[in-house]
């Protein structure tokens, strides 16, 4: 009896080592060949190519996790890589012109002999072209950082129909001087989590281009800013009787850096203004919507609603 039982053992152990082997040959087999697969893809990333990605079988196992948040990462570094390259290529286009005149100015100033007023003329229009430049490189920095989660702003309550208030007075004078009848819809106070400086910053590029824009392009210019909770979100909208953009292409496309429709070339500007309020509104977890006023448009800031307790 005890040989039998002996035997039964030693039976059932080799069955029990064998399938353990089977198992290990068949399950390590699976991974090994998931492991190449991902150095594949690997080496064809650090080869350059950032289109690559890790394969996800649908198992929902470790590896399947494991190239998810490496795939979103690849995600992210090719889009700012692709942001990186736009705004080199950008900067060599569009800071070109400004750069050539203030050599041309000063080329210029150097022929021959000047009355002092005409050399103080001349250093004062290089130095407002130099201010022009900073400020540009400055928002540059700044879509930057904030674009990349590099910016350190911090964040707090802040009262949006305070921040209304200030940028409206400090507009009116120009939208008088401008001709344009500058409004506003606001309630006594609605709170949002964020940064009151990029807040302000955002929307006076916003009432700024809505002043420039309807100027001329209607019988009765007029810009209105409104502020209402709708749901769980804050909108901030500011609407002009304007021309407007009336492609959705162009509306999307006037958010990127350095874009200007060719409308708006015999106007000031960097085409910096709504691609630093879109960093803002990103940095916010909110987003900026470009809608048809009709006539005009409509630039609307979505803010998460702060939350009540």
């Amino acid at each position: 009896f005890r040989a039998v039982i002996r035997r039964a053992l030693m039976l059932a152990l080799g069955m029990m080592g064998l399938g353990g082997l089977l198992i290990w040959f068949f399950v390590g087999r699976a991974a090994l060949k998931r492991i190449d697969s991902v150095s594949d893809a690997s080496r064809r990333i650090m080869g350059g190519d950032l289109s690559g990605r890790l394969p996800v079988t649908g198992a929902g196992d470790e590896f399947d996790r494991l190239s998810e948040n490496l795939n979103t990462m690849l995600a992210r570094i090719a889009m700012l890589n692709e942001g990186l390259k736009q705004v080199s290529d950008n900067i060599a286009h569009d800071l070109k012109t400004p750069l050539t005149r203030l050599r041309n100015r000063a080329e210029a100033t150097l022929a021959g002999k000047r009355k002092t007023t005409d050399y103080r003329q001349a250093l004062e229009g290089t130095i407002a072209e130099s201010d022009q430049l900073i400020k540009t490189f400055n928002a540059i920095l700044m879509i930057s950082r904030l674009e990349a989660g590099y910016s350190s702003e911090t964040t707090g309550p802040v009262d949006l129909a305070a921040t209304v208030s200030d940028v409206v007075e400090l507009y009116e004078p120009v939208a008088e001087e401008a001709g344009v009848v500058l409004e506003t819809s606001v309630p006594e106070a609605v709170t949002i989590n964020g940064n009151r400086e990029l807040i302000g910053q955002a929307l006076s590029n916003i009432v700024d281009n809505a002043i420039k824009y309807s100027t001329g392009a209607a019988e009765s210019p007029k810009v209105r800013v409104t502020l209402e909770r709708i749901g769980g979100e804050v909108k901030l909208a500011v609407s002009d009787n304007g021309l407007g953009i009336p492609d959705d292409a162009d509306r999307a496309r006037v958010t990127e850096r350095f874009v200007r429709l060719e409308k708006s070339r015999s106007q000031p500007g960097s085409g910096l203004g709504l691609s630093l309020a879109k960093a803002i509104m990103t940095f916010h977890n909110g987003r900026l919507d470009l809608l048809p006023a009709n006539p005009g448009l409509s630039v609307v800031m979505s803010f998460p609603a702060r939350e009540t307790h």
